[in-house]
């Protein structure tokens, strides 16, 4: 059996080659045909030179296909080979993959996008749903996050020193951590898979575009770098490998910030927007026109240093043992810097109402805007400068062993996964003591609107520390620690069979345990002389950053956020209550999940076509909990409390191949799928209080009974292969929900709940929670197309020419927010209806040219929000391009030395965030959030020697 192996079980090889058949007018047609990267992980792609030496066919020499097409056809013949639906990505070379982040290469992939933060590609949505849904291995085995949920933040991964990534799209019974959407597998090399030793050095500089916007401060500018090295080696006779892998990155950011806080009409707030004490604006009237509430824009710098670590250790002392440990680490620190203008212009926040003159409105969709005016208000106008870090710490080990006993090949495999986060952020304010006007005027599509202020607020003897906004305090300081610590033990036998079309069984078992607990602690700013105002000296202020962007190019005030609070500033706690609040942070979710599975390889003909595939099915028994701080109905602290529950589910899957001649092959998944629930969502958290006057209980807040989302899924995939390294193929989806998540009113049993009024028996434990809940129905369906086309097989003239692109369309009929809930603007976060990718090559000689357009249509993204919350907000279509370009030598003392030149975001590709929604006037679109991040720019070398 050569069929597509994981990664804890890599010695895969390739199934016999299909005979080239390439038809001109079929591949002249996939020009215009979406394509992309369909790749799996496996030794690099050979071919073997003519005996014109004289040489036996044993003695022939071997050469190595690298770059970007030895990557397009090693990853068309494991894709071809798989028994699953799967993409995949591999390098081009040792600690070289396509792209400059394992985020950056998956977003190329058919129906995945990645969502920006930062500036940079985080989280991967797959098919439509966000990171939420899919599950995240490392060579196999399920992995911990330093996000606040299950979804991994793929730019902790270097992409140095990974060797491939597979994503699964249809599951098999033997693929642990699997998720709704799909699997995405990290793997690192394996050591005893090439033939001899490698070293591969690399080099490069790196610069953003818009300079430094901060002036340096905190470390922070324009400039970084980015280094790796990888060594790999065989010895005892090629049954030792080693490989070590190190990489190191230190990159800057830098944005341009600008964010409206909402729009709301004269007398009417909006519905989610009630809390924020909002009233009718005095003096001229916008009418009925939707107007901004408040702003903000800023300017931020940031430098992300990263430090990874992989190591390899392999033993093959013959063809009935095989040992692997294999370690991954990784330290990242962040530093952000942000220095920018904040304020209401409206009733935001319950302050009094501003006084507009000189409104202009304008048309949009079924209401107006009002996208110019002049505003009087109270000091109300905040100068901000923060200062924020963030270290997070990865560790995975693993160890995974497989002996032959009898007939029997047993698997047992170790490992031990974790991740540390440690955030500060610090926020402080400033302003003047008198009250400012602001002439505004915003565009009615995203973009920078222009400001104008008759206020210097970069003048130090005019802007004060204080707290111009009264929000009760001159700054705020929040801290985070968050750690995520898994635990697994698998155990599989296998062996061969002659049961009809079933060729071998797989059947094992698997216990994983985590714990997943985060403490919140916030401080309040107050001046040490008690006082409500104070100047700073002149040594305190620092070069103001420009506002330019928006219309300010004064700036602000600027300072150094630690010696500023030192010297001025008295710390105190100073934590709100309640479901949201600052205390419902700090909880623990524990999972035990043990898994018994058996798969059986199917390897057969269905009416003289070749079949082989396979089937089996999953047992997972469930057992989890929380525990956190228990609120009355005011927000008190009475409590801790630590619900959980206990379930079980069955997964039954199968996978089918045909082989139906001319070099096409037709794939078959159905399946039974499940995900677990977000990890904030179990949180235990919550306020609760028995009525005095009915007796029954209420309340609000997580929900640790929570069950996963589970779907029926079905996939059909139909793939046409032209040579080594073309192919075109088209594949549907339909997944059917019979569990999904959405916030609800429900009945609940309270057992274990304190009763803070306990002079009140409660009626009955059943009583009302709103709460995040499971409900049924809903599907997700979409089509994917995706294709290579060596442009050789068109004419020779086109040799080293390529196009890989592909498309998809994903569309869903799920309620985010539950039953009723039918407005568009509830739609799933994650999902893009449409996505597609272009990528345009030429290597050749030693040359290489790479050009990328990466497409997602307007989507709802997740962000982070005030006080460690998220929120979800439409984000517009966006398209990024990056080019790339190398010469490698080709001969000589310096043969295997690559020079190499990229930018990423050539067009320099804003974000987009819009306000829509309920309560906000029928099609009435307003731009919310613009933010650009400048291009980066690259220049480095690699080099490779035996």
């Amino acid at each position: 059996m050569n069929r597509i192996k994981r990664a804890a079980d890599p010695g895969a090889a390739l199934r016999p080659a299909y005979r080239v058949k390439p038809v001109a007018a079929v591949c002249a047609a996939l020009l215009a045909t979406p394509a992309v990267y369909a790749q799996d992980q496996a030794p690099q792609a050979t071919t073997t030179q003519a005996p014109a030496d004289g040489k036996t066919p044993d003695q022939l020499d071997t050469v190595v296909v690298t770059g970007i097409r030895g990557s397009i056809e090693s990853s068309i013949a494991l894709k071809r080979n798989s028994e699953s639906v799967v993409e995949t990505i591999t390098s081009e070379d040792i600690g070289k993959l396509p792209d400059v982040s394992i985020a950056e290469s998956l977003s190329r992939l058919p129906g995945l996008a990645g969502q920006r933060v930062d500036g940079r590609v985080q989280s991967i949505a797959i098919r439509g749903m966000s990171s939420d849904f899919s599950g995240t291995l490392l060579n196999g085995r399920e992995q911990t996050t330093t996000g606040v949920n299950r979804g991994v933040e793929f730019d902790q991964y270097p992409a140095e020193l990974m060797s491939s990534v597979v994503v699964y799209k249809t599951p098999d019974a033997a693929l642990l951590g699997q998720g709704i959407s799909g699997t995405v597998d990290l793997r690192t090399i394996r050591p005893l898979d090439r033939s001899s030793r490698a070293v591969a050095l690399n080099a490069r500089a790196e610069r953003n575009s818009l300079g430094d916007l901060n002036h340096g401060y905190g470390g922070t500018g324009a400039d970084g770098a980015r280094l790796s090295a990888s060594y790999i080696d065989q010895f005892a006779d090629h049954t030792v490998g080693v490989a070590l892998g190190y990489a190191h990155l230190d990159s800057p950011g830098q944005e341009l910030h600008y964010k409206a806080w909402g729009f709301q009409t004269d007398a009417n707030c909006l519905q989610h927007q009630t809390d924020w004490g909002c009233h009718p604006v005095t003096g001229t009237s916008p009418g009925s026109a939707y107007y901004m509430t408040g702003f903000e824009a800023a300017t931020f710098s940031r430098d992300d240093k990263r430090d990874g670590l992989m190591g390899v250790l392999e033993y093959k002392p013959n063809r009935d043992f095989h040992s692997t440990v294999d370690l991954y680490y990784s330290k990242f620190k962040q530093t952000e810097v942000m220095r920018g203008l904040m304020g209401s212009i409206g009733d935001g926040w319950g302050v009094p109402g501003s006084v507009f003159s000189n409104v202009t409105t304008t048309p949009v969709g079924d209401g107006s805007l009002v996208t110019s005016a002049t505003t009087t208000m109270v000091p109300n106008m905040v100068v901000r400068n923060d200062y924020n870090t963030r270290n997070d710490t990865l560790k995975a080990l693993g160890w995974n062993t497989e002996a032959k006993i009898g007939q029997w090949t047993a698997v047992g495999d170790l490992s031990y996964s974790s991740a540390r986060r440690i955030e500060t952020l610090f926020e402080t304010y400033a302003g003047s003591a008198t009250s400012p006007s602001i002439t505004f005027d915003i565009p009615t599509s995203p973009g920078y609107p222009t400001f104008s202020s008759s206020t210097n607020f970069s003048d130090p003897s005019l802007i004060a520390l204080s707290d111009p906004a009264a929000w009760g305090h001159l700054g705020r300081q929040q801290f985070t620690t968050q750690n995520d610590v898994m635990k697994d033990a698998r155990l599989d036998f296998k062996r061969e069979l002659g049961w009809g079309p079933f060729t071998q069984v797989d059947l094992g078992v698997n216990y994983n345990k985590r714990d997943k607990t985060q403490n919140f602690n916030v401080l309040f700013a107050t001046l040490k002389n008690g006082a409500t105002s104070e100047l700073l000296s002149s040594s305190d202020v620092l070069p103001s950053s420009s506002l330019g962007f928006v219309g300010l190019p004064g700036g602000t005030l600027a300072y150094d956020v630690n010696a500023v609070a030192a010297k001025y500033y008295t710390m105190t706690q100073n934590l709100s209550g309640g479901p949201g609040g600052d205390q419902s942070h700090d909880f623990g979710v524990h999972e035990r999940i043990a898994t018994a599975f058996v798969k059986l390889d199917i390897e057969t003909e269905l009416g003289g076509v070749p079949i082989h595939g396979n089937t089996g099915v999953q047992f997972i028994h469930t057992k989890q909990d929380s525990n956190a701080f228990a609120f009355d109905g005011n927000g008190a602290v009475i409590g801790t409390i630590d619900p959980g529950t206990s379930y079980s589910n069955l997964l039954p899957s199968l996978n089918l191949t045909g082989d139906i001649g001319g070099n096409r092959l037709l794939r078959l998944g159905l399946a039974r799928e499940e995900m677990r629930p977000r990890i904030f969502d179990m949180n235990a958290a919550s306020s609760a209080s028995v009525s005095t006057t009915d007796h029954f209980w209420s309340g609000n807040g997580g929900n640790p009974k929570l069950k996963p989302w589970l779907a029926s899924a079905a996939d059909l995939s139909l793939e046409q292969y032209f040579g080594k390294r073309s192919y075109i193929a088209g594949a549907v989806f339909y997944k059917k929900l019979q569990s999904y998540i959405y916030s609800a009113t429900v009945p609940y049993d309270f057992s274990g709940f304190i009763n803070s009024t306990p002079t009140v028996n409660p009626a009955s434990n059943i009583g009302t929670y709103t709460t995040n809940s499971n409900g049924t129905g809903g599907r997700m369906r979409g089509v994917e197309l995706s294709g290579v086309l060596d442009a050789a097989l068109l004419t020779p003239a086109l040799d080293g020419f390529g196009v890989q692109t592909n498309f998809s369309y994903t569309d869903s009929s799920i309620l985010a927010n539950g039953p009723g809930n039918t407005a568009a603007w509830q739609s799933l976060p994650g999902l893009s209806k449409r996505v597609a990718n272009l990528q345009l090559f030429y290597e050749k000689y030693g040359y290489s040219l790479r050009i990328s357009d990466n497409y997602r249509s307007d989507f709802r993204g997740e962000y982070t929000s005030l006080f460690g919350n998220t929120s979800i907000l439409r984000t517009l279509a966006q398209s990024t391009i990056d080019v790339q370009a190398s010469y490698e030598t080709q001969s000589g003392p310096t043969k295997g030395l690559q020079y190499l030149f990229q930018i990423v975001n050539l067009t320099n590709t804003p974000d987009k965030n819009v306000q829509d929604g309920s309560g906000f006037g029928g099609n009435v679109t307003a731009p919310q959030e613009y933010n650009k991040y400048g291009r980066t720019y690259l220049f480095g070398v690699n080099y490779k020697f035996q």
